[in-house]
């Protein structure tokens, strides 16, 4: 079967590019070997936030002009940023999903952790704090958990707080909500993960006349007369934000949803609502498959082969590999080489594994192969035997030349990047239609 793009890792990435894709009109398969990063991820997107020296961007488009050439962001300009996350904004409102921004600038996001990270685009029920003074307002902060749920720990998160400056002066209040308050028949509360806990909350107490209600009241009695609620997200995957509403509307109060440890549900309500999207425009999904070699011939990638179909090669007339980097098992590395796990790629030079990081692993430094990844020329064409294949692009964390966590930039990029190619491929696929015509 012949596609006319083949988009290979089913992260934000991955996503956005197959979303571009079938929304032209593209016929568009997916090949998605699992749960990605997304499961993961905060549910919000980073574009750039953090300096080489630390100090945290106000300005991400402003920033990207400072930026290294080898940098995706340098190849793009901020221009096509721009226009990518506008355009990701868009497709997530028609996923049922409103994004909020601080237009131009950053803004800033609570962690699990008690961390103040800085990010671009949240979800509404991810309060978005000021970047300069993110505890402008705040006199009173209640962090509030369900009793026995282990992947949320409000005392950590209050105490992480209080290592910001910013936050030195507030009061906190930590208290617990307890299941029978809330009507949850479970066993032992201890063994629930975010996402079973949602599912109880939803069968045991949103699922009656006066759940809501009910839940209300006991945020009420645990926050006294905080100016900030601050709760684990286990209220649910696909309408959490809209539950935060309905909540903040019966209580008075400012409530603010984290991502707890993994699973995180916002970044699945993500993940979730991109997949819904793909499908509506008619693309394919292939989820729990992994392509595992290429044919490659004269500059050209023909058809893939995957793990559940070996002797049934993909055929396309552009590819885009998105697979993510280490963490996601889009590169590997031995002791001394470092490789594109699906293709063998030309990667950006490693140089000798001594350099690869610094002696001591977790002093805060930046180590060399964070910015690891495949090398690509200016439309994200990537090299084989320094042949560059001028139908397959790379999108993500597969990329080589940022280091996502340092910049505070994975998401960003991961849109970007995806969006450009398949605009790219979308480009000359009309043009090859213009000729034939």
């Amino acid at each position: 079967m012949k596609y006319n793009s083949i988009i290979i890792g089913g992260g934000l990435a991955g996503l956005t590019s197959a979303i571009r894709c079938a929304e032209a009109g593209l016929k568009t398969a997916l090949i998605s070997a699992g749960d990605s990063a997304l499961t993961f991820a905060s549910g919000s997107i980073d574009v750039l936030g953090i300096r080489p020296n630390n100090s945290l961007v106000q300005y991400p488009f402003e920033e990207i002009s400072h930026l290294p050439s080898g940098h995706p962001f340098q190849k793009l300009g901020a221009g096509q940023v721009k226009q990518s996350l506008h355009f990701f904004t868009g497709q997530m409102a028609k996923a049922g999903i409103e994004m909020s921004s601080h237009e131009q600038q950053n803004h800033s996001r609570l962690t699990a952790l008690g961390a103040v990270r800085p990010s671009w685009l949240s979800q509404t029920g991810t309060k978005a704090l000021s970047i300069a003074a993110p505890a402008a307002g705040l006199r009173r902060v209640a962090i509030i958990n369900i009793a026995g749920f282990r992947d949320f720990q409000p005392a950590l998160v209050a105490a992480g707080m209080k290592k910001h400056p910013e936050f030195a002066g507030i009061e906190f209040r930590v208290a617990d909500i307890k299941a029978e308050t809330l009507n949850i028949n479970a066993r032992n509360a201890y063994e629930l993960r975010s996402l079973e806990l949602a599912r109880l909350l939803k069968r045991d107490l949103f699922s009656q006349p006066k759940g809501l209600t009910i839940f209300a009241s006991a945020i009420q009695k645990a926050a006294g007369n905080a100016d900030l609620v601050v709760l684990p997200s286990v209220l649910a995957v696909e309408k959490g934000n809209e539950l935060v509403s309905q909540l903040e509307a019966q209580t008075g109060l400012t409530i603010c949803e984290l991502g707890t440890l993994p699973p995180s549900l916002p970044g699945m309500r993500m993940a979730s609502a991109l997949k819904q999207r793909y499908r509506e425009l008619g693309g394919l999904l292939l989820e729990g498959d992994e392509v595992q070699s290429g044919q490659f011939e004269n500059g050209q990638l023909h058809s893939v082969k995957t793990r559940l179909n070996p002797h049934m090669p993909l055929e396309a007339e552009h590819f885009i590999l998105a697979t993510g980097s280490f963490f996601s098992r889009g590169l590997d590395s031995s002791r001394s080489t470092l490789s594109d796990k699906t293709f063998n790629l030309d990667v950006v030079e490693a140089g000798q594994r001594e350099q690869w990081s610094k002696e001591r692993f977790l002093n805060g430094s930046q180590h060399g192969f964070s910015y690891f990844g495949v090398e690509t020329n200016e439309h994200f064409n990537p090299y084989q035997d320094g042949q560059a294949i001028n139908n397959l692009y790379c999108a993500g964390g597969v990329l080589g030349g940022f280091n996502s966590v340092a910049e505070a930039s994975a998401g960003g990029v991961a849109i970007s990047t995806g969006w450009f190619a398949a605009n790219q491929i979308i480009a000359q696929h009309s043009q090859t239609i213009g000729t034939e015509k």
